[in-house]
């Protein structure tokens, strides 16, 4: 047997040649390489969908603001709807006041015009029976 002779180009401690770990190394880069490229294309389609999500936020914003304004628009009718429901409640309340301060004269008059026909009638009783 031929002793090949150790050189530091043929062999290493593990008994592995410069080639064989050059083309390991290789081997591993090209998978590093191939790997990369996977998620380098995963993450540009996780941008794409983020991007997507973004502009169906920015829509569904959109549309929030225009029903948030319209709200805004309903509450101040609402606003003016109370105002004139309490201003046409307080002219009633006037007018019914008016009206029952105007009844109550009117009765207490009757009441006195009663009163003063009573009188009259036991006047004119009295003078019937003498």
């Amino acid at each position: 047997m031929v002793k090949k002779k150790n050189t530091p180009e043929n062999t290493n401690k593990g008994g592995a040649t410069k080639k064989d770990l050059k083309e390991f190394k290789e081997e591993i880069i090209h998978q590093f390489h191939i790997i990369s490229e996977g998620l380098i294309d995963q993450i540009k389609l996780l941008a794409e969908g983020h991007a997507g999500i973004i502009q169906q936020l920015g829509g569904v914003k959109t549309r929030l603001d225009g029903v948030e304004t319209r709200l805004d628009g309903v509450e101040t009718r609402l606003d003016h709807m109370v105002k004139e429901n309490e201003r046409q409640h307080a002219e009633t309340r006037a007018l019914l006041k008016i009206s029952f301060s105007q009844l109550d004269r009117r009765l207490s008059d009757l009441e006195s015009q009663v009163k003063e026909l009573q009188e009259w009638r036991k006047e004119v009783e009295a003078r019937l029976r003498s």
